[in-house]
């Protein structure tokens, strides 16, 4: 029992480790966000042990495990509430992550030799896009880009499409300040598959015009755990028909046996949390990169603009040389700073990629933004004042979640979920 007892302490001092850091951490990264207590209720029950096949649109009791019949219900609850949310008829939540939710797409829609653009990782778009549409066969061709608009070429990219016969445009922003115009883009015999992993919460909070709004040959797709404070998992939103179909039959049971079902409930208690106060979260996401971009070219740091603006999103771009990158992430590395360092033309060259949803959250004041913006100073420096930063970490509010219900809806809902 010796062994047991030593692996026990070393999981136990890797949690502690862990929950050290994250404790003590300035949280920067964009990609990254906290989901409340309310949000996690469902991650501790009984529900991945749990098996159905099949959605709230082709669901069959008769065909299907013996119990699923109380699991579909989830199905249709998070449906529902995705049709005000996004205004989508069809709704998918049982792909497992962001990007299993692009191949789980890709393998449904698409045929070996489709042609395919793409936005290219060096102007923002998701690196691991282009060898997955490789792979599954697909001609990909470079969406043109126009860096001074932090946007895509729309008359060149339309006249590509038609002339080249382009059957799907996918675009995965992974790096964005200005949410990409695709009302311009020329859909009628094309079909957007638009990453909204980035955007999502902005999206359904208003803040960001919906794509669903302009044409039905679109498909909204990703991750739900950035700007959407939820768990890792993975959404589809569409008002086609069509491609709805093709999605419903091909991903479960086809490409996903087993969803995951405590991560689906879990994203629907994220989405009724985000319905009572997402309006609010995602506009103080976007005050609070406003701000912290001011403050910080307040200090000589270089930030992007597109226009007058720092950012439409929580996403800042500092650019810089590559030493000064370097630098700042060597030194965020040393003292918990969390964020990006970005090597591509989007930021000229070098740069450091900032998100601003946690510290929103946790509801950080200008007082706050600007005790971050005192340490990113810091850490910029070749040898910095390590007395001056532990002293700024100090001062930071707690991280206490926002945006979220009273403990009462929480003590409620954990009672039920431990009653049996």
């Amino acid at each position: 029992m010796s062994d047991i007892s030593n692996r026990i302490d070393r999981l136990i001092q890797c949690v502690e480790e862990f929950k050290g850091f994250h404790k003590s951490s300035v949280p920067l990264c964009a990609a990254e966000n906290v989901i409340s207590p309310f949000t996690k209720i469902p991650l501790s029950g009984d529900f991945q042990e749990r098996y159905i096949m099949g959605s709230p649109y082709s669901y069959s009791e008769l065909d299907n495990f013996i119990g699923s019949q109380y699991l579909i219900q989830f199905y249709s609850m998070l449906s529902e509430i995705c049709r005000r949310l996004f205004r989508a008829n069809y709704v998918d939540a049982r792909t497992l992550s962001g990007m299993n939710c692009v191949t789980s797409t890709l393998m449904s829609l698409t045929q070996i030799g489709d042609k395919i653009a793409l936005l290219p990782a060096e102007w923002g778009g998701h690196a691991s896009m282009k060898p997955v549409c490789e792979r599954l066969g697909l001609q990909v061709y470079d969406a043109p880009y126009c860096i001074h608009q932090f946007d895509l070429d729309y008359d060149n990219l339309n006249k590509m499409v038609e002339q080249e016969k382009v059957k799907f445009i996918l675009l995965a922003p992974s790096d964005i300040i200005k949410p990409l115009d695709v009302n311009k883009l020329n859909l009628q015999n094309t079909t957007l598959l638009y990453d909204i992993s980035q955007l999502m919460g902005l999206i359904a909070a208003d803040i960001i015009k919906n794509p669903l709004d302009i044409s039905d040959n679109i498909v909204l797709l990703g991750g739900t755990h950035k700007t959407l404070p939820g768990p890792t998992s993975g959404l589809i939103l569409t008002n086609n028909k069509d491609i709805h179909h093709a999605l419903d039959k091909n991903i479960n049971p086809v490409f996903l046996r087993n969803p995951q079902m405590h991560q689906i409930i879990s994203l629907l208690a994220a989405l009724i949390e985000f319905e009572a106060y997402g309006k609010e979260y995602g506009a103080a996401i976007v005050a609070t990169a406003k701000l912290l971009g001011e403050q910080l070219e307040s200090l000589g740091f270089d930030l992007a603009k597109t226009g007058k603006e720092y950012s439409y999103t929580h996403q800042l771009f500092i650019r810089c040389s590559e030493n000064v990158m370097n630098t700042i992430n060597i030194n965020a590395i040393a003292y918990g700073v969390t964020l990006n360092k970005k090597v591509k033309p989007l930021l000229s060259g070098y740069g450091i990629r900032l998100g601003t949803q946690e510290i929103a959250r946790y509801g950080w004041d200008k007082n706050a933004i600007i005790t971050v913006a005192l340490i990113m100073d810091e850490i910029k420096r070749t040898k910095p004042d390590s007395a001056r930063i532990s002293y700024l970490k100090s001062v930071l509010p707690p991280k206490i979640i926002q945006y979220t219900f009273p403990d009462e809806l929480y003590q409620l809902l954990i009672s039920v979920l431990h009653k049996y």
